[in-house]
């Protein structure tokens, strides 16, 4: 029985070996014909410098039959896609082919696409100021003020047509969480009157150096003034409570320093020694960016016998 099952498949197993062994004879002597696809980008050749080529796709797919041994050694930027503009003035130009080329013994056997509507325009060079747009929120009480941008123009250039959509550059900042000032470099986008993007136009510079002055709102508030008294008056003497005029500083500081202010320390008054009541004048101590109405303030420190 063994045998038999044995004698049933020996000639199916005979055929997968000639099979295998021509596929390889074929394969390795024959060199067949092979295709394979490849991308490739579509490039503007012999345009005049006056002029610009619209519409060109910026590639194409390409199907290369080539030799199998050729094929495996070829790559995609031997492969060349272009348009040949000798000539031509500005204009429409529909149903212009894309020309490939191929290294060897290779063929383009299909170009997709293989034919565009080619728009050709006079080159043309436009100026602009630069804007900048902010976005974002700010924190709560402060405000931001652009301070510089550099340069505060650019040039664009391209076709015409697109050159005068052109209706302003823009650099967006982002305000979002800023509490100090800052300098950072954006891009710059430029724009037709309705707010669109304008594509495929050159701009230079590509970005702007923004610097904005980022800052705190102020407010005013009566914030009460304090002292101490240092040192002991002379033998059978003693010190009574300061008296502090004015009481109270009007200070006008950003907010979040202020809402911290809950006092100002004047400093200390030395009685050492004194015999009779002491006398200063105190300048009213303020953080950064605090203002205050008196900038100082009389104490007295009376010292009366005991």
């Amino acid at each position: 029985m063994k045998y038999a099952k044995f004698h049933w498949w020996l000639p199916k197993v005979l055929c997968l070996i000639a099979a295998c062994a021509f596929w390889l004879y074929v394969m390795n002597e024959q060199n067949p014909i092979m295709t394979s696809t490849y991308t490739v980008p579509v490039e503007v050749r012999n345009l005049d410098r006056s002029l610009v080529a619209l519409n060109v796709p910026k590639s194409v797919r390409v199907d290369v039959s080539m030799s199998r041994n050729n094929l495996m050694r070829l790559r995609s930027d031997d492969i060349h896609a272009y348009v040949d503009l000798q000539n031509v003035t500005d204009g429409s130009y529909p149903n212009t082919k894309i020309s490939v080329s191929v290294p060897g013994d290779g063929e383009a056997v299909s170009v997709t696409p293989t034919y565009f509507d080619l728009t050709i325009d006079p080159y043309a060079v436009k100026s602009l100021p630069i804007t900048v747009s902010f976005f974002g929120d700010l924190p709560e009480g402060y405000r931001a003020n652009l301070r510089s941008t550099t340069p505060q123009g650019l040039t664009i250039a391209g076709s015409s047509s697109s050159v005068a959509a052109v209706d302003r550059a823009v650099a967006s900042v982002n305000l979002a969480g800023k509490t100090q000032s800052f300098t950072e470099f954006d891009s710059i986008s430029v724009m037709d009157a309705d707010g669109n993007t304008v594509t495929g136009i050159d701009i230079m510079p590509t970005q702007v150096r923004v610097a904005v002055d980022v800052t705190e709102e102020k407010k005013t508030a009566n914030v009460p003034l304090a002292t101490r008294v240092k040192g002991t008056p002379a033998a059978g003497y003693k010190a009574g409570t300061p008296i502090v005029m004015p009481l109270v500083a009007t200070v006008t500081a950003p907010g979040s320093v202020l809402d911290h202010l809950k006092s100002i320390n004047l400093g200390e008054v030395d009685v050492t020694g004194a015999t009779g009541d002491v006398s200063v004048t105190l300048p009213v101590p303020l953080p950064e960016g605090a203002e205050a109405v008196p900038q100082t303030a009389s104490v007295t420190v009376p010292v009366t016998a005991e």
